[in-house]
């Protein structure tokens, strides 16, 4: 199965794409349709209760998610078995209780439809994050695709391999950090709400390893500090974390991050802060802090000068 997705602004035009195409001349490219969370799946009613539903939230432009599933041509699936991947994926993507509409397409030689959703929740009128969202219904495709025994078709995004896999390519060599790009503002705010929690809740490196690599993230040494990627781009700790998770106050909870990557690389555990650390490890956890005090201490009497 294959993919694609993107976001909009309008509810009826794409409506009436899915609904008569393109130039509103072609109903009968439309197998079937199916609504989730809506009455109807008549394209001249749902939009007006989309965006009905979309004005709960103040803050969305882009309410509009529209998704479509492509299978090979030899490969037909039931309704039913079509309609379950549409509904897998939207619960994957955490859109189950969103409004939605599925529709089948006949018009092509290979069996596909699509899923109009709408991004702002209709009871508590927040809007779905929409990080990473390509890469996330790539995965779900996948996985479906080895539950149901369908043809594996090669994906672009997802990345799927284990967090221990992803190790062992580190190890081997064939990880580069200096070949990753920096994500833009806006994908590091929005990843930003997924990860900042576990920097408080996690209670060692390997626990907060294990909980980043959930979002299909790694963390990496890179210069004098750390970088969060999902294998080809990246995001700076200083960028996800801000003042209250700089790397000094990780480091005097966890231990060095330096310490902690070579006890990796033989294959043993860490410690959780201070348990166990050599003695010349604690004075130089002891020594950053004491400098960064000192540089906050200077910085809070030139302000009052």
């Amino acid at each position: 199965m294959i993919g694609e997705a993107q976001t909009g602004t309008g509810f009826g035009g794409l409506a009436r794409y899915l609904a008569t195409g393109q130039r509103g001349d072609r109903p009968e490219r439309v197998e079937w349709a199916e609504a989730r969370n809506l009455p109807t799946t008549d394209p001249a009613t749902y939009p007006a209760m989309m965006r009905a539903t979309a004005r709960l939230s103040r803050r969305v432009q882009d309410p509009v998610f529209h998704f479509s599933v492509s299978w090979p041509p030899d490969e037909r699936l039931e309704r039913d078995a079509m309609a379950g991947v549409a509904d897998r994926a939207l619960d994957d993507l955490g859109l189950s209780e969103h409004q939605s509409v599925i529709v089948c397409h006949n018009d092509t030689e290979h069996p596909h439809l699509h899923v109009m959703v709408n991004r702002v929740h209709p009871e508590t009128g927040k809007a779905w994050p929409k990080w990473r969202y390509k890469t996330r219904l790539e995965r779900s495709l996948k996985a479906q695709e080895k539950e149901l025994g369908l043809q594996q078709v090669p994906g672009r995004l997802s990345r799927m391999l284990s967090f221990g896999e992803r190790l062992k390519q580190r190890a081997a060599g064939g990880f580069d950090v200096n070949d990753l790009v920096q994500w833009g503002k806006d994908k590091i705010t929005q990843l930003r709400q997924f990860i900042r929690p576990h920097f408080d809740d996690a209670s060692s490196w390997s626990d907060l390893e294990t909980r980043v690599s959930e979002q299909g993230l790694d963390i990496h040494g890179k210069g004098q500090g750390l970088i969060f990627s999902d294998g080809e781009s990246y995001a700076k700790l200083s960028q996800l974390g801000g003042k209250k998770h700089r790397l000094t106050i990780l480091e005097a909870r966890f231990g060095t991050w330096k310490s902690y990557e070579q006890e990796r690389r033989k294959g043993g555990g860490f410690k959780r802060a201070g348990e166990g650390l050599a003695r010349d490890e604690q004075d130089e956890i002891a020594h950053r802090l004491a400098l960064r005090k000192a540089r906050r201490g200077r910085e809070d009497d030139e302000r009052e000068r």
